[in-house]
């Protein structure tokens, strides 16, 4: 079934779900925040990619995760595009910084792919207003006797201004999460109760949070949907052994 196909997408990508770790009622809540926060920010800005899954069952390395998946096979990725995603990384952070009043490593790995990506958008791809369209080309690193030492081919201002830049583009899009998810605070504190009540919720959960229905009729719904989907799984079960 389609309940199949796409637990081995999230297999493959995440890992296997772990179900069996012990999770604490203070680490759960910090972990449904963060990922209604990455969330809620894709939902609200233009350029992300639909928000499929949203779980805080733990799977691989990841406490939870938020699951986005484009519609199309496109073959570039915008400027805009490109901001958007790295609000929606920064939205798990900042939901912790706005809830929470503390933040934690858990964005460790959401940090590193949105500095990752505000860095290329400067050096490769010529999209720094102070720069412009310049290519400066990757940081590589060669062993140098007992160790080893990163190259540049640009001099250390150009190293100053680039860092300056990168840095510019993760404070507006940090900024950019903390406004949203602000303004959608209700959104939000919805989302968490029904996550930590369900732990993994839809993009028809999702929509429907989004659009103020409200959460009972949401949970009533979500319920009915999975047995339907247990139902199913059952049924193919069945004629499969026939």
């Amino acid at each position: 079934t389609m309940l199949d196909i796409n637990e081995g997408i999230n297999k493959v990508i995440m890992g296997p779900q772990k179900k069996s770790r012990v999770i604490t009622e203070v680490d759960k809540r910090i972990t449904a925040y963060h990922e209604a926060g990455h969330a809620i920010v894709a939902k609200v800005l233009p350029h992300c990619d639909p928000v499929h899954e949203v779980s805080i069952i733990p799977r691989g390395r990841a406490a939870g995760y938020t699951m986005t998946r484009p519609e199309s096979d496109d073959a570039h990725t915008t400027f805009n595009k490109l901001n958007d995603e790295i609000a929606m990384m920064m939205g798990g952070r900042a939901a912790e910084e706005l809830v929470i009043k503390d933040i934690s490593t858990g964005a460790v790995g959401d940090l590193q792919m949105a500095t990752d990506r505000a860095r290329k958008m400067v050096m490769e791809w010529g999209m720094s207003s102070e720069l412009g369209p310049i290519y400066l080309g990757s940081t590589h690193e060669i062993f140098l006797g007992r160790d080893y030492q990163s190259v540049h081919n640009y001099s250390e201002k150009v190293a100053s201004l680039i860092d300056a830049e990168v840095k510019k583009i993760l404070d507006k899009a940090y900024q950019t999460a903390l406004n949203i998810l602000s303004e959608h605070r209700d959104v939000m504190d919805k989302m968490v109760r029904l996550l930590i009540d369900k732990e993994t919720i839809y993009a028809e959960e999702v929509d429907a949070l989004m659009a103020g229905k409200p959460l009972e009729e949401i949970e009533r719904e979500l319920e009915e949907r999975l047995q339907l989907r247990a139902k199913q799984v059952n049924e193919a079960v069945s004629n499969s052994q026939n």
